[in-house]
């Protein structure tokens, strides 16, 4: 589908991580065990057209609720595609990095993220394109891994970073998502934490569109 920058083809970023994409799929149901009950809490309240940010694996798609239609896996990864498009073979399949997303402007009710941010090269850039492809009033639904915000913890994260970065797919521990929203022109609706300690500490909320 064409968007509203013309038939140009979007800059590409350097997206593919094949070996950690083929090490995810084999530790993908300890990243459920974790993670699979609030996943599922989130994706229930997906409505309408719905746009999954970073669909790796798939893994968003079965906790979709009722309400979900017409649902786009949005996945850069070329070794995560090629999962995608075997698993679910009869849903829309795009490329793109999700800095540049080849979506028409309001044309989502609905986006998801799920432990996606932390590897995006710009992430206000990301959030700026959630928000031009939400419809007035849609939503954004995320649960994202974020930097620790107790010190000592912080600077282990801090410390690790680098060498997590280039094993872990470009992940980085250190996002602040919150600041980054909070900052955006999308409107936080709610924010909770998921898990609070360690490397891994998880929120998830919601966010919509102003204007609906």
């Amino acid at each position: 589908m064409p968007d509203s920058r013309g038939d140009a083809t979007p800059h590409r970023m350097t997206v593919d991580h094949p070996w950690f994409s083929r090490w995810y799929v084999r530790t993908e149901q300890a990243v459920e065990r974790a993670v699979g009950d609030a996943r599922r809490a989130q994706n229930a309240a997906a409505l309408g057209r719905t746009l999954i940010v970073g669909a790796g694996t798939g893994l968003d798609v079965p906790a979709l609720g009722p309400g979900a239609t017409d649902v786009v896996l949005l996945e850069p990864d070329a070794t995560m595609r090629e999962i995608l498009a075997q698993r679910y073979p009869a849903l829309r399949l795009v490329g793109e990095p999700a800095e540049a997303m080849r979506l028409e402007p309001g044309s989502m009710d609905t986006v998801i993220s799920s432990l996606v941010l932390c590897s995006v090269s710009d992430l206000r850039q990301v959030l700026d394109e959630i928000l031009r492809v939400l419809r007035p009033g849609g939503q954004y639904l995320f649960m994202e891994h974020v930097a620790n915000p107790r010190w000592l913890a912080s600077a282990v994260q801090r410390a690790v970073d680098p060498l997590w970065h280039r094993m872990g797919g470009g992940c980085h521990l250190t996002r602040d998502v919150a600041l980054a929203l909070a900052e955006s022109a999308l409107q936080p609706d709610w924010l909770e934490p998921v898990h609070r300690g360690g490397l891994l500490p998880v929120i998830r909320g919601r966010a919509t569109s102003p204007g609906g």
